[in-house]
């Protein structure tokens, strides 16, 4: 098979065609939302632009309308009309000789120039449409005609000739207005009235403005605006709309085919995978057996590349198999069966290798078999070597004296029972093997119920065993150590039994002697105990007796023996001390472990402290201190067994001292998961090194000094120790690094158990 099994190239997920709709779509709704609002924008601004544009027109057209008016009203050099409290005679006028007349008919007129005329006509009839017009100069008679700072920079521009006009939109008492403002010059007309100001003609003296309300203007260009953003918001709606069912079909449409896609890249990819990731090889060939596509497995175990496996034919590689015996098969697959058939190959190197094979056809295009190759060399040598076990297994079972059987669980039928069954039980296998449950009938009477009941409860539990007695046809009572186990069934799951018959008549004989012995020994340590209480009371009556008269007689002749008469008196004494405490430590040792029930949970901690309390006068004397440089466990023993232990150590650690105070220390540590150990060093005369003192010390009246020297003693009270520590399970020992550098007596003893 060529590297064509891999598969590359990326295959979009759903979440990939989604997010790619989502972009696109993403960006259309953008786009389109910008167009949109884009073209409302504009026209927005071309709305603004009319609604100024109108403004502009009407506020140009009044002002027109006013220099018209006054132009007609300066071309007749005003109009006379008869004054009132509305239109008095003008003060600003006063230098006119011709300003007041009286006409004909008796009336009385006075003169308004053009000036006069439109300022009046301008605030009688300004608000009739809103607009307001009005007249300001440079030089000014009437303070109503003051121009504002707007105005006068206006009029400024004006008289520098830089601007012609001025045009602004701004707030007059809170409400926008457009104000147009343009120049007024001086012209020949105007020289009547206004020609004492000082103005030659053309020169500018003022300006006249026109302010045209925007309210209207601007509430039409609301509706207008309101309009446009209702229709730009339904055509944005149908829009949106549009593009989201497209991008919904897209999305439908992409998924659909990302879906496609995938499954074929799935189909693909697993049909690769399985391929080349399966341990079995692989072929696919023509209808005449020639290789097209072989995995690596079949690569690999051949010892054949791809390239030159795939330039091979089934024959080139078969061992056995001829070549009309293959093309009857590939004719046999072509024809519909599926085979499955062993065979062996032959390897590069011209190994021969077993092969199971597993044959498929398809006929599409010009046919192609499909052939899995499993490698079952290993299972043909296990098969080999199961069949050299169970042969030799049967050669064992044949001659060991055991039983040995196989069973059904609830030992309805037997499968095997090896030949040692008749020499044990007296009959024959097939007997049994052929009536199952004849073996009940020939278990002792007395012990039949028990072997029932037993196997009734045990049962399903995976092991059991038991002693029972048979007995043989020719009466002869066997006894038998029985044990089974259930094992499950490779094939079926179903368990079964192997079980066990050993012949223990033998073993039962002599612990039925033991047991008459164990039955003597009892009656021997009963005897024992009766003369350890003659020892403790009889034998240590008359030792008492010679130590109280051998003190009561020194006492009655002092003063009348000599020195050696004295001597001998106190080695008298000494030698009934020491044969009485002889016997007591004697007694003591018998007593060890006489008392089973006293085992109970000790503190070592309060021990110590016990201890040192009762040396507490011996430590004084000795400068002697103890030491406890770890915590101290708890642990299951008899108190006051190792309390005697302690006092036995610190007591000779405190004899066997050197010169200078005693120094002990106590520590304990975990020994394993299941001991504490326990270490007392101390910094007194030690032992000489390689003579086996260490373990000479724990023997029974062994002493490596003499026997006055450090205070005697009886050479007890390390056996003593070593009895109690053994009954309490655990063992003790002594170590040192030699004269003079101290002792180091160490045991161990069990944890509690969690």
């Amino acid at each position: 098979m060529s590297d064509g099994l891999s598969v590359s190239g990326e295959i979009p997920t759903l979440a990939d065609v989604t997010a790619k709709v989502v972009r696109y779509a993403a960006a259309g709704l953008f786009s389109w939302s910008l167009l949109l609002g884009g073209s409302l924008a504009w026209n927005i601004a071309k709305q603004r632009e009319i609604t100024l544009e109108l403004a502009t027109n009407t506020a140009q057209a009044n002002f027109n309308k006013d220099v018209a008016y006054r132009l007609w009203a300066s071309s007749h050099g005003g109009v006379y009309v008869e004054p009132d409290a509305k239109t008095p005679p003008s003060p600003w006028m006063a230098h006119l000789p011709d300003r007041d007349l009286i006409a004909n008919d008796g009336r009385k007129l006075t003169l308004m120039n053009p000036a006069y005329m439109l300022r009046q006509m301008m605030q009688d009839h300004g608000e009739l449409y809103g607009i307001k017009g009005r007249i300001v100069g440079i030089v000014t008679l009437n303070s109503d005609n003051t121009a504002d700072p707007w105005e006068a920079e206006a009029i400024r521009q004006f008289a520098a000739g830089t601007k012609s006009e001025v045009m602004e939109v701004s707030d007059i008492d809170g409400k926008p207005f457009l104000r147009l403002f343009k120049p007024f010059r001086m012209e020949p007309s105007c020289q009547k009235c206004h020609g004492h100001l000082g103005f030659q003609d053309g020169e500018v003296r003022g300006g006249i403005g026109v302010s045209v309300p925007l309210a209207p203007y601007l509430t039409g260009e609301a509706n207008v605006v309101r309009t446009m953003a209702t229709t730009h918001g339904a055509i944005w709606g149908l829009g949106m709309l549009a593009i989201g069912w497209i991008a919904r079909r897209s999305h439908s449409r992409l998924a659909a085919n990302a879906r496609m896609t995938r499954a074929l890249h799935d189909s693909e990819k697993h049909y690769r995978a399985i391929v080349e990731t399966s341990s079995d090889g692989f072929w696919m060939t023509d209808n005449r057996g020639q290789l097209l596509e072989v995995n690596h497995a079949y690569a690999a175990r051949s010892g054949y590349s791809r390239e030159q496996l795939l330039s091979m034919s089934i024959q080139d590689l078969e061992a056995i198999e001829t070549d009309d015996a293959t093309h009857a098969r590939i004719a046999a697959v072509m024809a519909g069966q599926d085979l499955r058939f062993e065979t062996r190959h032959r390897t590069r190197n011209g190994e021969i290798w077993d092969v199971e094979v597993s044959t498929s056809y398809f006929a599409g295009g010009d046919g192609r078999l499909f052939v899995f190759l499993r490698d079952i060399s290993e299972r043909k040598r296990d098969e080999r070597v199961l069949a050299e076990s169970e042969r030799r297994f049967r050669e064992m079972a044949e001659t060991i004296d055991q039983v040995f059987y196989v069973a059904d669980q609830d030992y309805s039928r037997f499968h095997y029972i090896s030949p040692a069954f008749l020499r044990l039980w007296g009959h024959a296998p097939e007997v049994l093997m052929a009536e199952p449950s004849l073996w009940r009938d020939w278990v002792h009477p007395e012990d039949r119920d028990g072997v029932m009941n037993l196997l009734a409860a045990r049962i399903g539990s995976g092991e059991y065993a038991a002693d029972f007695r048979i007995i043989r046809p020719d009466g002869e009572i066997v006894w038998l150590h029985a044990k089974a186990f259930e094992v499950a069934n490779p094939t079926s799951g179903q368990p079964y039994v192997l079980g066990f018959h050993t012949d223990i008549t033998m073993a039962k004989s002599i612990e039925a002697e033991l047991r008459d012995k164990n039955q003597a020994l009892e009656r021997s340590n009963a005897e024992l105990e009766a003369y350890a209480y003659v020892a403790s009371h009889d034998l240590r009556e008359p030792l008492r007796n010679i130590t109280a008269f051998s003190t009561l007689l020194r006492r009655r002749l002092e003063g009348r023996l000599d020195d050696e008469e004295q001597e001998f008196l106190k080695i008298v004494t000494d030698a009934a001390n020491r044969m009485d405490c002889l016997v007591r430590d004697l007694l003591e040792l018998s007593r060890i472990g006489r008392n089973e029930r006293d085992m109970h949970l000790v503190s070592l901690s309060e021990l110590m402290q016990a201890a040192k309390s009762s040396l507490r006068s011996q430590m004084e004397a000795a400068q002697a201190d103890i030491s406890i440089t770890s915590p101290l466990p708890v642990i299951m023993g008899n108190d006051d067994e190792l309390y005697r232990v302690l006092l036995n150590l610190f007591g000779n650690a405190i004899k066997y001292r050197g010169e200078g105070p005693v120094h002990i220390a106590v520590h304990c540590e975990a020994e394993g998961p299941e001991l504490w150990r326990m270490t007392i060093a101390d910094n007194g005369i030690g032992m000489e090194l390689g003579k086996g003192y260490e373990e000479r010390i724990f023997g029974l009246f062994q002493r490596l000094h003499q026997r006055d020297e450090y205070g005697g003693g009886t050479g007890i009270g390390l056996p003593v120790c070593r009895k109690i520590i053994e009954r309490h399970g655990g063992r003790i020992w002594a170590e040192t690094d030699g004269p003079g550098k101290g002792t180091r007596m160490i045991f161990v003893l069990p944890k509690l158990p969690d």
